[in-house]
């Protein structure tokens, strides 16, 4: 009894130090994380243009030829936009591979299916997701900025209260607040650091941004005063009042329309998940929907409907302000 309590005490203590170890691995981590986004933002100590991860390289591929081909190719440079909006350090290239693979990977599962509506259908889906999913992370930027912003402009105001110029205050708004808020200023302080007109340093912050509502008013207040004058200090301070009253009525909408939210995305995903039940517990009972010709014109209105239905439950649980 004696060795199992020394036994149980001896494993307690090495779990415990190495909890210890970790967890202070991880704060050091975070500490050199924060260091290098902060030396990121600006560039180097001695004042030189900012990194690649500020100022986006507009490389459509790594490799030379395929970048040289993609130019002539209209989409990609749409592609390259949509990439620019997000945080995702991706090339166009690379996001055509990843729709390609999708596409070649629903193409395979529609002929192990043997469904005749599925070889259009499951290549589309399939190919379309990575494009869905860099959608989805420009949506999720695009929270995050709007979230971050009152404090941004509220570290700018006092910054000018200070006494430095409006330039510095956006370097200091780049050093000191998180990604990607910290990203969109450093871009807009470096470029008119290397050249750039300010108003139009501003203005491409609202073009990386193009649902930001807010960002938009910012930029539009602040281009005004350049040219016509007037106290920035205290227009900057009821853009952040408003941007922060907003987001709080907005939180508040999001709590209350959960429920129908939530309602949706479980309606939605009954169907796919009694399929996949069924495929598993009775496969040729199923079968027939994807091999014979009624099967398939049932499922296709049944693809059909639920995509209406979904975006009307969707639709249901938005409130136009």
């Amino acid at each position: 009894m004696k060795f199992i309590v020394i036994g149980v005490a001896a494993l307690t203590a090495v779990v415990l130090l190495e909890a210890l170890v970790y967890t202070m691995r991880f704060i050091g981590d975070r500490r050199r994380d924060e260091l290098k986004r902060r030396l990121s933002a600006l560039g180097t100590s001695t004042g030189g243009p900012a990194l690649s991860g500020v100022l986006r390289m507009g490389k459509l591929a790594v490799n030379p030829a395929i970048d040289a081909f993609l130019r002539s190719v209209k989409i990609a440079a749409r592609l390259e936009t949509l990439l620019d909006q997000t945080e995702l350090e991706m090339t166009v290239a690379r996001l055509l591979g990843f729709c390609i693979g999708g596409a070649v990977l629903g193409f395979m599962i529609a002929v192990l299916g043997s469904g005749g509506i599925t070889f259009i259908l499951l290549p589309v889906v399939f190919g379309l997701l990575p494009i869905f999913y860099v959608l989805f992370k420009r949506s999720q930027r695009n929270t995050r900025l709007s979230q971050q912003l009152p404090d941004a402009l509220e570290m700018m105001a006092r910054s000018l209260r200070a006494g430095h110029a409006l330039s510095s205050s956006f370097k200091m708004v780049a050093t000191e607040m998180p990604t990607p808020v910290s990203v969109e200023f450093a871009r807009a302080f470096e470029s008119q650091e290397l050249g750039m007109p300010f108003e139009k340093a501003v203005a491409d912050m609202t073009r990386r941004a193009p649902e930001n509502q807010d960002l938009k008013i910012f930029a539009l207040s602040v281009i005004v005063q350049k040219e016509t004058g007037g106290n920035l200090v205290e227009i900057i301070e009821k853009i952040a009042d408003t941007v922060r009253g907003r987001e709080k009525f907005e939180g508040k909408l999001r709590g209350l329309t959960a429920e129908g939210r939530m309602s949706a995305y479980i309606l939605g995903a009954l169907p796919f998940l009694s399929m996949l039940f069924m495929l598993v517990s009775n496969h040729d009972y199923l079968m027939p929907l994807f091999q014979d010709t009624p099967g398939q014109v049932i499922l296709g209105y049944g693809i059909v409907s639920w995509t209406l239905g979904f975006l009307w439950m969707k639709k249901m649980t938005k409130v136009r302000m």
